[in-house]
């Protein structure tokens, strides 16, 4: 009766729910991984780029942040022309902010600290996870307050035996 409990239907069933769950329109939120040490650079929006140099021009570009006398050094990329920040990227993953309900593959479950939250996504994202410094839950929210973590320990692989997602604790920077 029970030689076999766990059938391929029921692993499928248990698929197709967590990919439910983590789906961009339902109970994931999106969160922004931070990558420290790689930076993007575009484009100053607040002066004239002068290709033949690869630097601002100094000429205040029309609907810019920071109005500027022409032939001064801009204000917003001190005449470098461009802009750089921190590389980041944005994916949708189910996060639990209560450890009531955290999903356990250990016995420490009473040794949990506040402020942790449990992440479960693709694993596909493993690589992502892995290089980002810092997270932020929630982009929606994230200009009402510090809602950022650090990874706290490797994900790890989760699944029905094919380990198709990655669970990831994260703690309050």
């Amino acid at each position: 009766m029970f030689e076999n409990p766990i059938t391929s239907e029921f692993k499928q069933l248990f698929n197709n729910a967590i990919d439910s769950i983590i789906a961009e329109n339902s109970l994931s939120v999106p969160c922004r991984l931070k990558y420290s040490g790689e930076t993007n650079s575009t484009l100053c929006k607040n002066c004239e780029y002068d290709p033949i140099s690869k630097l601002s021009a100094n000429i205040y570009k029309s609907g810019g942040p920071i109005v500027f006398t022409d032939n001064h050094i801009c204000p917003v990329c001190m005449g470098m022309g461009m802009v750089k920040s921190d590389a980041s990227e944005i994916l949708h993953m189910a996060a639990i902010f209560d450890s009531k309900y955290f999903i356990n593959w250990s016995t420490d479950v009473a040794r949990i600290p506040g402020g942790m939250v449990q992440t479960i996504c693709l694993l596909t994202y493993l690589p992502k996870i892995r290089n980002a410094n810092e997270i932020v839950f929630d982009t929606h929210i994230e200009n009402y307050g510090n809602y950022t973590y650090e990874r706290a320990g490797d994900p790890m692989p989760a699944g029905l035996g094919d380990n198709r997602y990655i669970i990831t604790m994260w703690k309050r920077k």
